[in-house]
């Protein structure tokens, strides 16, 4: 599919795409829009956070319905501060016919009847070239999915620039190219948004897994749903759509959202708001689910001054030991009691981002400090690179320090309790183990399975032999942090 030619979409010009819904969707008088979303942002009774929104999910039917619910997540965007909101949308007329993330190159600015909202082109233009994503003239026509949150976002957030992407079907390697592509225009002040409703019940859609109890029956989809995604669980989230076949209409724009944020490590979720249409119209022969979401950077249990110290440390520990120094001395009692008391942890080095050593250990023996210390200088002697060390200078010049702080192991005692982005594995089957870091499945953008094959891989093992009875199967936490 190309910005030229499409057997979907004609060609087109550079435009500003009007507020095709306002007035029939929501109101078309900018006084009465703002006085409308004042006050459902100003109506909180929900659940939300005082931390800053990296993401958020949010349903996208007429205000009437859904807007109440979208507000409860629109507000922990208040007092927060974004220069860029990536949209993950979906055109509901060509959902099923294109594949792949379409992004709107053919726009200069969205319009709403509180003004006009920039397209940020060169960031939309810098996507396209990755074989999951494509530019096609004429994604947005006639689309209501991104531009009903429009309105929301200027209120809260004020002046932004937009890059609004369809997603259509997209392969599990599909996900994770896309996902890698779009994490690249992703900093601290960018805002991912997914715009989709749930669950779609009832003759109107073709969707009738049930016939009694169900409104109940409704919100127990609704829960199972908001689990996985809770846990940002991408194969958990996959799994439940493959199971149920539920009627998320953008399912593959809340698939790539889940596994964007676990390819950066994860993140914390709280679902805000929930609420169906038939309880609004008090009647459930057709029903539509709406559910918000906000998403927020996990929090760990070292500080941000903690860890400099521990990374300062490292670096200090190293270098002593490569200018044959030996290990330096450190006065114990000034460092902070997180730092003294017993700590498991991995140090990578890395020079210009390729591995040239990773040495640790996944139980807590010694004072985490110490720990550091001691395997930032394994990791200059890692055996994988014994015919080309580190020298002093590599390290001084070209080397990047990171620490991953363990976890206590957990047993698994079903696989589907590892997701893909919070935990890292440990296997020991077959007279041999072996361990993978979090962020190595992260970065790859493995699916579970891959996890658990790649596990196997690294301890020498059968591919499948994590599923054996006398296979022992754990899984950890990481902070992971580093210069």
């Amino acid at each position: 599919m190309s910005a030229t030619s499409s057997p979907m979409f004609g060609k087109r010009s550079e435009s500003v795409r009007s507020a095709v819904f306002a007035g029939e969707w929501y109101p078309g008088d900018s006084t009465v829009l703002t006085q409308t979303i004042d006050e459902l942002l100003a109506d909180g009774t929900q659940n939300t956070t005082d931390d800053k929104p990296i993401a958020i999910i949010v349903p996208h039917a007429g205000y009437r319905y859904s807007a109440p619910v979208a507000a409860t997540a629109f507000r922990a965007l208040q007092e927060h501060v974004y220069d860029r909101v990536v949209g993950l949308a979906f055109n509901h007329r060509l959902a099923s016919t294109y594949a792949g993330v379409v992004a709107d190159c053919d726009h200069s600015a969205y319009r709403t009847p509180l003004g006009d909202v920039p397209v940020d082109i060169n960031a939309c233009r810098s996507l396209i070239g990755v074989d999951a994503l494509h530019a096609a003239p004429g994604i947005a026509d006639g689309e209501h999915s991104l531009e009903l949150q429009l309105p929301f976002l200027q209120r809260v957030i004020g002046s932004f620039s937009l890059v609004p992407l369809y997603v259509g079907q997209l392969t599990h390697q599909g996900q994770a190219r896309a996902a890698a592509a779009i994490s690249t225009i992703v900093d601290n002040r960018t805002l991912l948004l997914v715009s989709t409703d749930f669950t779609h019940y009832g003759p109107r859609f073709g969707f009738k897994p049930f016939l009694d109890d169900i409104e109940n029956r409704l919100n127990e989809y609704a829960n199972q749903a908001a689990d996985v995604i809770g846990r940002v669980d991408y194969d958990g989230f996959v799994s439940y759509i493959d199971r149920t076949q539920d009627t998320i209409c953008g399912r593959h724009a809340v698939a790539l959202l889940l596994r964007l944020l676990s390819m950066r490590g994860g993140a914390a979720c709280i679902r805000t708001g929930v609420d169906t249409s038939g309880r609004l119209t008090g009647g459930y022969h057709n029903s539509v689910t709406y559910q918000s979401f906000v998403f927020t950077p996990r929090k760990f249990a070292l500080s941000e001054a903690e860890r400099k110290q521990l990374l300062d440390l490292a670096r200090l520990s190293a270098q002593s030991h490569l200018s044959g120094r030996g290990q330096p001395s450190i006065d114990q009692a000034a460092l902070p009691d997180a730092l003294r008391e017993r700590g498991a942890c991995f140090v990578t080095l890395k020079n210009r981002g390729s591995l040239r050593g990773c040495i640790g250990h996944i139980t807590a023996n010694d004072a985490l400090f110490d720990s550091v210390m001691h395997n930032a200088v394994s990791a200059c002697n890692d055996y994988r690179f014994a015919n080309a060390r580190i020298t002093e200078s590599e390290l001084v010049n070209e080397i990047d320090i990171e620490i991953s702080h363990i976890t206590p192991m957990e047993p698994v005692d079903r696989v589907e309790n590892i997701v893909v982005g919070r935990h890292g594995l440990y296997i020991a089957g077959r007279g041999r183990r072996g361990v993978l870091l979090p962020q190595v499945a992260s970065e790859r953008g493995w699916t579970r399975e891959e996890f658990l094959i790649q596990i196997c891989r690294k301890a020498g093992i059968a591919e499948d032999a994590w599923c054996e009875k006398d296979t022992k199967l754990f899984r950890f936490e990481a902070q992971v942090f580093g210069e």
